[in-house]
């Protein structure tokens, strides 16, 4: 039997599918072990094989949300960033300044023009000196030079001292895309290195476990825009793994739907992913992946990123005087209890005392250890305080005050918070049992006793307080549906609402049309493309949608393990674009991968770039794990006609090879 089997490692869960002549005929997921990967990959591998012959994978496919969430959560690996024939006002540009914030950053001379012409020779002994001290500081380093796409000459020279002198991975912003715009090209360059050790260990991780079960199949994973490249492919570019998990659920949704046109919304532990599909084809995001208000230019399925998941903080939120869900990730309270039992004790304690406090709900908890990181000694008692267990905030701030300490710590993944979720409010209405339904029941009861404390809404007990935020999740996630279907009208991406159009869409929410007389006003919103909720908590959370919006809500089957489908049945994909700029008279000049060629005229130069393009399309789809490629080359001329004069501007030359995963 031809089996082929998807995984998908999530911030909180990892999930697998196996799937024979286009249907899935076994799934499972299992918690992503993020101390140990491997851990929660062969649990999920392990239940989805039982009873079955390893030998019989022919294929298997990763996605993973890791690289979304590293971004999201401010994690990734210490970078440098080489900026070659750039001027430091340039860092402000493209939200450069915030992606380098406590990042060195180093300025080279050197650089091109817009014609590929070198405008600096590249300074080579200064650069040297700066690598020889950058490398004991950093894990990788990213290099990007002024009108690189032009002429890559800088970039490759500083990729080639760097591997030299040192075994650090380099990531040059030419291989990452074709298109102008340093300051945003330097940041894609810049994430991608940052995340070259994160995916290196997740595709580690992943080949050791296949190894364990015995499977010896290509490993392939998702990219951003859903299609396939061959693991070592995707190792040398993570950054185009932005979205991956994302964009494997649209795949996985629209397949398993099998229907052209739907709102699919996807809520994980950490997010939840709005996207569009028309014509059964993915929206494509134009302008680049944006993931936490940076844009980058990598292409991939336009999804916007909400900060609403299972294991979204649910907090009280004294100005409004009523509870909020997110955007911040935490461990749920009841999965800390049933690991570190203790938690237990001092929550009941807690809920013994005669005054609940701010904190009394939340939980610091050591990570990782702090190794070679050099901490303050406010930062190091933080981390002592919770070496052995996780400790309440309100224990751990009763004397000195923390925020800052413990922000940074977070932000370096020695730390992290738990907290009350919607998967405590879960526990708490019976919904779930997989961990300690205790610990989330007195979570919800310190959390609506401080509501009533501080004069916020009033519940009788834990359950109708869990029940309440439960709908308060399916009301937040129809709030993520209306403001992409919101932004798709109004042909933009990634507006959030106007606290106007919140505070009208709110209200809409909460008319009841079968309110007794008195009821002035009653509207509802209303969309008219069906929404597919998919995620592990869809079933739970997506139904009740309808009760706040007029639109059709379907849970397909296997909506649980959707990303692991799409991880399968996704194709390879791979495009080369080459640009050809005048030069004099009626020259050109053809600025090719891998080198740069003047012709006579137009048409001898477009022929060669059509060819040479093609080919590397071809050769990048069959590096990035493709058979059966077929290519497609799409010429675009700018040429004016002005007063019987032709002016040439710019020819693009886009080749697209498409072939299935070997």
């Amino acid at each position: 039997m031809n089996l082929r089997l998807g995984i998908d490692t999530g911030g909180t869960y990892t999930d697998a599918a196996l799937m024979a002549d286009g249907k899935v005929v076994a799934k499972s997921k299992s918690l992503t072990t993020r101390h140990n990967l491997v851990e929660g990959i062969q649990s999920s591998i392990e239940a989805t094989l039982a009873q079955r012959n390893a030998a019989d994978v022919s294929l298997v496919s990763l996605s993973t949300t890791l690289a979304t969430n590293a971004i999201v959560e401010g994690h990734g690996a210490r970078a440098a960033l080489l900026l070659v024939g750039y001027s430091e006002s340039q860092l402000k540009l493209g939200h450069l300044n915030d992606a380098t914030r406590d990042l060195p950053v180093l300025f080279i001379n050197g650089g091109h023009d817009a014609g590929g012409h070198e405008k600096q020779p590249l300074d080579i002994k200064a650069a040297t000196q700066l690598i020889e001290e950058l490398a004991p500081a950093v894990s990788a380093i990213a290099v990007s030079s002024m009108f690189s796409v032009r002429n890559p000459a800088h970039e490759l020279a500083l990729r080639d001292l760097i591997l030299k002198n040192s075994d650090i991975p380099v990531s040059c912003g030419h291989e990452l895309s074709a298109a102008l715009d340093a300051p945003r090209r330097a940041l894609t360059a810049l994430i991608n290195a940052r995340l070259i050790p994160l995916i290196k260990d997740l595709i580690e991780a992943t080949r050791h476990s296949l190894q364990q079960f015995g499977i010896d199949a290509p490993l392939m994973v998702v990219r951003g825009d859903g299609t396939l490249v061959s693991a070592s492919f995707a190792q040398s570019s993570p950054v185009e793994t932005i979205l991956s998990g994302p964009a494997a659920s649209v795949i996985g949704a629209q397949y398993l739907a099998d229907a052209r046109d739907m709102i699919v919304s996807d809520i994980g532990g950490t997010t939840t992913d709005v996207a569009i599909i028309s014509g059964g084809e993915p929206r494509l995001s134009v302008k680049g992946a944006a993931v936490n208000g940076w844009r980058t230019m990598v292409k991939a399925v336009q999804i916007e990123t909400h900060g609403l998941g299972g294991d979204s903080e649910i907090h009280y939120d004294r100005q409004k005087r009523n509870f909020v869900v997110g955007p911040h990730k935490v461990m749920p309270l009841c999965a800390l209890a049933a690991t570190y039992p203790s938690v237990l004790s001092d929550l009941e304690q807690f809920a013994d005392e005669a005054w609940t406090k701010t904190n009394m709900a939340r939980f610091i908890v050591l990570r990782r250890e702090p190794e070679g990181i050099k901490l303050t000694s406010q930062q190091r008692d933080m981390v002592d305080q919770v070496a052995e267990h996780p400790r309440s905030m309100q224990s751990v701030f009763a004397e000195r005050h923390f925020s800052l300490a413990l922000k940074r710590l977070i932000e370096m993944g020695v730390l992290t918070t738990a907290a009350f979720t919607p998967t405590d409010a879960a526990h708490v209405c019976g919904w779930y049992d997989h961990w300690s339904p205790e610990a989330s029941v007195l979570g919800a009861t310190l959390l609506r006793r401080y509501s009533e404390f501080n004069l916020g809404p009033q519940w009788p007990d834990a359950q109708s307080f869990g029940e309440s935020m439960l709908a308060k999740v399916s009301q937040e996630s129809a709030l993520c549906i209306t403001t992409s279907a919101i932004n798709e009208v109004n042909g933009v991406f990634g507006v959030t609402l106007h606290p106007k159009q919140r505070a009208l869409l709110e209200q809409m929410f909460a008319a009841d049309d079968n309110a007794p007389d008195g009821n002035l006003l009653s509207m509802r919103a209303r969309l008219t493309t069906p929404v597919v909720g998919i995620g592990a908590p869809a079933a739970s959370f997506y139904p009740p949608i309808s009760n706040f919006l007029d639109v059709e809500v379907v849970v397909p089957e296997h909506a649980e393990v959707a990303n692991a489908v799409g991880a399968i049945v996704g194709v390879v994909k791979q495009s080369v674009q080459i640009t050809i700029t005048p030069v004099s008279g009626k020259r050109v000049m053809v600025h090719a991968p891998d080198e740069q060629r003047e012709f006579d005229t137009l048409e001898p130069a477009a022929h060669w770039a059509c060819e040479v393009a093609k080919q590397a399309a071809i050769d990048k789809a069959e590096t990035a794990g493709g058979s059966d490629i077929k290519v497609r080359v799409d010429r675009k001329d700018n040429i004016v006609e002005h007063q019987g004069q032709s002016t040439f501007f710019e020819s693009t030359i886009l080749a697209i090879a498409t072939g299935r995963a070997a």
